[in-house]
């Protein structure tokens, strides 16, 4: 079988990082296409991965707008080349139309139910869905469920210790230390939904820094008085860096997942958090205790506070065992879904 995988964001490349060398290694061919967005590039040329670019990023909706049909054409182009038999991507409204134009399988892989473009555009195109158990929504006959979250792809332990022993000193990291994740809000499920200000910012490095050295890692540049905390390791090492972390805070949505997953004390802030937040974001707090979500930022501080004042590091990394004793690695789970179409 001939397989594209579309590739948006880092995490997509993780995501499928290890599916795809298991079809290789089960004599499928592979190819990625890339579109030159956030850091992703950066994290491909880093690991050495082949690819190819099927366009550029806009980050305002009429720039959006205008860039579709160019994206479409060099979509269309390549996938003629290649002739796939699956187009995979996490949930692209491009794969899953041209997938339809040139007679190709497409599976997507959402797990957010508020993204309107997904649910209304994208899953009535895709051959197959494919999300977490815990997803909120109901897609009928091409709906397929697995255990666990998406981030269990490339954060089982099993597969972290694949990639080395962790050395903070060798990536210039000094602990005891604090992870700050800030996005950019250029999605377009962002639209009329926030993170935190750059006020709110400095306010939080200004709590943390008596007890924890800050490392920030940031989509938008960081203004002048913030670079010296500008994390200085490189993209593909970020869940090695994260895995040394003894806190993470920030107003991402992915980030927010991995540190939990890796046992790191986590805080998820933004305007998403609330009584219609994400499914996985609900049970990473309420089931499995591996995730604050704080809409407000006074309750932000008080818990900041509670967690450098009294560590919890330990017990989250018993958390994260029991969490991973309970769903397992879902790679095998997914390989034999795409093999079965």
């Amino acid at each position: 079988m001939k397989y594209i995988f579309e590739l948006n964001h880092p995490k997509h490349y993780y995501q499928f990082k290890f599916i795809m060398r298991q079809l290789l290694s089960k004599g499928h061919e592979i190819k990625v296409l890339a579109r030159n967005k956030d850091m992703l590039l950066n994290v491909l040329n880093q690991e050495n991965i082949d690819y190819e670019i099927f366009g550029l990023h806009r980050k305002n909706i009429v720039a959006k707008i205008i860039e579709t049909p160019k994206l479409l054409w060099n979509y269309y182009r390549l996938i003629k080349r290649y002739r796939p038999d699956i187009i995979i991507s996490k949930a692209s409204f491009y794969g899953c139309a041209i997938a339809k134009i040139v007679g190709a399988k497409s599976v997507i892989f959402p797990d957010s139910e508020v993204v309107k473009v997904t649910n209304h555009y994208v899953v009535p195109l895709a051959s197959l869905v494919v999300t977490p158990s815990t997803f909120g929504l109901d897609y009928g006959k091409k709906h397929k469920r697995v255990k666990g979250f998406f981030e269990n792809c490339y954060l089982s332990p099993s597969l972290m210790e694949e990639k080395g022993n962790f050395s903070s000193d060798n990536l210039g990291l000094k602990p005891p230390y604090a992870i700050l994740r800030f996005v950019g809000w250029y999605a377009n499920h962002d639209t009329k939904n926030n993170g935190l200000s750059l006020e709110e910012k400095k306010k939080i490095i200004h709590v943390i820094e008596p007890y924890m050295n800050v490392y920030i890692s940031s989509e938008k540049l960081l203004p002048e008085d913030l670079k010296i905390y500008q994390l200085p390791t490189p993209s593909n090492k970020i869940h090695q860096v994260l895995s040394g972390a003894d806190l993470y805070i920030g107003d991402s949505q992915t980030m927010a997942t991995e540190a939990a997953l890796l046992g790191v004390p986590a805080i998820r802030t933004n305007s998403f958090v609330g009584p219609n937040d994400m499914t996985n974001f609900v049970i990473l707090e309420k089931q499995y205790g591996l995730l604050k979500n704080i809409r407000t930022f006074d309750n932000l501080l008080v818990t900041i506070y509670e967690m450098i004042k009294h560590p919890k590091k330990k017990e989250w990394i018993q958390k994260k065992n029991a969490y991973f004793a309970h769903v397992g690695d879902i790679n095998n789970e997914i390989i034999h879904i795409l093999e079965s179409l």
